[in-house]
């Protein structure tokens, strides 16, 4: 290997050093922008069932929507994440070609993020990519896929619990990249909301909601439901709700907006690059231990 991986100004740490300023912007467009005021819970109530229950939907209103500045900054910071894993994957294609590739084969060079194992063969096997990287980096490049993890626990006598389909969707960097994608090639991040937490002031009352945590709610969603009995006023209206922003198009679900983006980051600084690199100067990948 030449040169080490660690320098600071290394192209994929400075991309990586890059998102992560952009995150940190993001913080403080956020707070500016006070999620908390930009949204209300309206209750709507369903027709009388006739047996004393009552159900009330809770529907969600945006009274403001995030600014563009805000959406912009979310690409940045996926674009450079992205683009720290081409930089990893261009450094090993010149690692092993010496740096003598056509422009046509540089164009080629593009970080695999896939499915399944005959997915990831397909990709590096493409005519354009053959040549570009040697046993070593395609072991550097496999590591962290998002069937790895399965295929080096049956190495080691261990059955992987999650379906390979479920693996690959919450995966943060196939969550990333198709975040990416969309940003790049579409439209701006999309905003959605996702519920947090609710508290009744006052007394308790018998009553039950439901809501799912994992679906994000668009302008005009119904976000839950709210059910209960008797004849004294409605506890509803006591019903406070915090709902907090996330990537509408995020396929791993709804995860607060911020909170994923640093998790993400996190994931790629802290257990992506190192691994690659360690893989690549001829270790086998470390163990991943888990509570």
């Amino acid at each position: 290997m030449s040169g080490d991986w660690r320098d600071p100004d290394a192209a994929w740490w400075a991309k990586a050093g890059r998102a992560r300023q952009h995150i940190l912007d993001l913080g403080r467009q956020v707070l500016a922008f006070d999620p908390g005021s930009a949204y209300e819970v309206v209750p709507e109530s369903r027709p009388d069932t006739g047996d004393g229950a009552h159900i009330i939907d809770l529907r969600l209103r945006v009274l403001r929507k995030p600014p563009t500045e805000m959406l912009t900054t979310i690409g940045d910071a996926l674009h450079n994440m992205r683009s720290c894993l081409d930089s990893i994957a261009f450094e090993l294609a010149t690692r092993h070609t010496g740096g003598s590739m056509t422009d046509k084969q540089e164009r080629a060079i593009q970080f695999p993020i896939c499915e399944t194992s005959d997915d990831f063969e397909e990709f590096l096997d493409d005519k354009r990519r053959q040549p570009l990287f040697g046993p070593v980096e395609r072991k550097a490049l496999r590591c962290v896929q998002p069937f790895s993890f399965s295929e080096e626990a049956a190495q080691h006598g261990v059955t992987w619990p999650t379906p390979a389909a479920v693996e690959y969707m919450f995966n943060p960097l196939h969550r990333l990249s198709q975040l990416n994608n969309l940003d790049k090639h579409r439209y701006l991040p999309l905003i959605a909301w996702h519920f947090e937490y609710a508290f009744l002031r006052g007394e308790q009352a018998d009553l039950t909601l439901r809501t799912s945590r994992e679906a994000p709610v668009s302008d005009g969603g119904i976000m839950g439901a709210a059910t209960w009995s008797g004849t004294g006023p409605d506890p509803v209206a006591r019903l406070t709700i915090k709902m907090g922003m996330t990537l509408a198009d995020d396929p791993g679900g709804a995860t607060g907006l911020l909170g994923a983006l640093e998790s993400w980051h996190g994931n790629l600084t802290g257990w992506i690059v190192p691994r690659i690199f360690l893989v690549a100067a001829g270790n086998e990948p470390p163990i991943m231990i888990t509570a």
